[in-house]
This record gives structure tokens, sequence and C-alpha cells, in this order.
């Protein structure tokens, strides 16, 4: 699907199973140098493995790397090829801008790499004020705001190439549905429909919860349109300027709605508005049914 991670990580366990032909695994340089059949497995190594290594694969090799590696001699001895990628760690709680630095470095040196941005979120190290991450009745907003700080404000200002987010605390589902959710915000990947949504007033003419979810439901397979649902016409159209639909409150039970900024339809009975939406989208061309969708 449009939000299946590229790699799974598998250290040093070999697993029981067959893995779906197109994920690519990775496994610690140690584990996957033992590998028979190396198709689609590919190798994370140490500085100092890499630089020992005789055995390397031909296609792509992923090296661990923290910014205050590029002063040592391991760094300085690195034979560096096109099949690297560097996938940047860091000890520090708040490594966000030892992680910025490293880029910086590295546009000095002259290297084009690619990196994959890499956050550690220890339940020890990352519980304090705004909660401990390790209980499981902690909402997932916890690990959200760190990893969207962390990464975002990185892939923002175009640096990486990709995430990895490990968190024990966190379900898996959860931290690839977060990780992919930055690489949307971020417009490094899109994966999925994306909802701008206004914080709701006293002249909000719907519930517009409600009016959100039921509009997600019938379009939330359409990857890369950025629907507007503001509740009133005051500032909604301006808090969706980037929008490619709209659906905006007019009245009491009328919906007005937006192609990008111009007007389509006024004054729509708001139980046919999402249909008409919808049928908007369709003489635009950009519908899809769910079921023609590839898998």
């Amino acid at each position: 699907g449009e939000q299946s991670v590229d790699f799974v990580y598998l250290a040093d366990q070999l697993p029981s199973f067959n893995m779906p032909a197109n994920l690519k695994q990775l496994y610690n340089y140690k584990t996957w140098r033992n590998i028979q059949n190396k198709a689609n497995i590919h190798p994370l190594f140490t500085l100092e493995e890499f630089n020992q290594s005789t055995d390397k694969d031909p296609v792509l090799n992923l090296i661990k790397i923290k910014n205050t590696d590029l002063a040592t001699s391991l760094f300085e001895n690195l034979q560096l090829d096109k099949t690297i990628v560097f996938v940047l760690e860091t000890t520090a709680t708040h490594g966000m801008a030892e992680q910025r630095q490293f880029f910086k470095n590295l546009q000095e040196i002259g290297l084009d790499n690619p990196v994959i941005i890499k956050r550690t979120y220890d339940p020890a190290a990352f519980s304090g004020p705004i909660g401990d991450i390790m209980n499981p009745e902690e909402p997932i907003s916890k690990i959200q705001l760190y990893a969207a700080t962390d990464l975002g404000a990185l892939l923002i200002d175009g640096f990486g190439s990709g995430v990895w987010i490990e968190s024990p605390a966190t379900p898996l589902d959860k931290i690839v549905s977060l990780s992919f959710g930055i690489l949307q915000a971020t417009r490094s990947r899109i994966s999925k429909t994306e909802y701008i949504s206004c914080p709701s007033c006293g002249r909000t003419l719907f519930d517009l919860q409600e009016t959100t979810q039921m509009i997600r439901n019938r379009t939330n397979h359409l990857k890369g349109l950025k629907i507007g649902i503001m509740g009133c016409i005051v500032n909604g159209p301006g808090e969706m300027a980037d929008a490619d639909y709209g659906y905006v409150g007019a009245g009491p039970d009328k919906i007005t709605l937006y192609r990008g900024q111009q007007v389509v339809k006024k004054n729509v009975s708001s139980a046919h508005a999402l249909d008409e939406l919808i049928n908007i989208i369709k003489s635009d061309g950009l519908w899809i049914e769910e079921n023609e969708i590839p898998t």
C-alpha cells in the first residue's frame, strides 16, 4: 500500500517466514555477511566495520554515524562511493541541533550521499513534564510531539532522505503511521489525502469533527489531494488557502464548495454537499474508486 515501509530492520534475527518480495531487509553487518541469499537484503555497518570489511553489498550499504564522527580518523579513512547511505544517530536528548550541524558539515565537505535521520526515544530518557511515554495509558500524541519536532524541523529545511523512529514503548503500526505523517507534512513523501480543518469557534455552523470524519471516510483514498473543511465563510477560505478543494459552512444547513480559492457551488444543502464535492472532484478527473487502487 501507499504506507508500506521501505525497509524492515531485523538486527540479528532471521525470520522464520518469507518476507514480501518488495520489502528490503536490513541486518547488522555481522549477521548479514553469513546470509547466503542476499536478494533484497542489505547490511547496517558501524564506521569501524565498514572500514575493516572486504565484504560489502554491491548495491546498498548503510552506515551508522553521528556528527562527532566526522572529525575522526574512522571517517577520514572511509572509502566513499554511491552505495553508501548514512544513518544519522544522536545520543543527545535534544539532538535536533546536533543533527542539523551534521548536514551543514556534510555540505561543507561536499558530500551528497543520502542520509536517513534516526531518532531513538528511550522511555527512561523521554519521560518528563509532558508525560511518561512508557505508560500504555499515555496517548500516542506524546511521541508524535517529540518525533515531529525532531525530524520535521530537519526535513522541512530539505535535510534528510528518510526517517527511522525507534520507540520501544510505541506499537509498530503507530510508528509507521507517524513516520508517514511526518513525511507528508514536510512534503517529503505524499502517501495519503490531507485535510485542513479550522479549530472551530462560535461561528461554526456544523459539527466540525463529525463532518470531517464523514468527508474523510469517503475521500481518504485520494492520495495527494488536500481538502479544507471550514466552519464558516469568514476565515475559512483564508485558512485553507493551499487546499485543492474546500467544504465551507455558509449558513444553517448550507455549504459552499470550493475548487482552490474559487467558489464552485453556493448554499448547497448539507445533506447533499459531500456528494456534490465528490462530483466536482470527479469532473476534474481526480476521483478514483477505492477498489481501483493498486495493492
